[in-house]
């Protein structure tokens, strides 16, 4: 199998050093394509917030990783 995307939740929101509203996201999983095609998901935790979940999560493209060694996205 393939992994094709990354399944993710919208927990809560943050200001960033800008003062910007920012929406904060929990990976919980992934989505993988089998060799018959076929969508396979895999949750690898339930996501925990305030009010608790309303169901629904997000598919991302697989993004690449890169080492800049920056942590700008680090909300303290």
């Amino acid at each position: 199998m393939k992994k094709i995307k990354n399944i993710s939740v919208i927990t809560g929101t943050y200001k960033n050093k800008e003062g910007q509203e920012k929406k904060r996201y929990q990976n919980i999983g992934s989505v993988f394509v089998d060799d018959n095609d076929n969508l396979k998901i895999k949750m690898d935790s339930t996501p925990i917030m305030d009010g608790g979940w309303n169901g629904w999560a997000n598919c991302y493209d697989l993004e690449e990783k890169t080492n800049t060694g920056a942590r700008d996205d680090i909300p303290f």
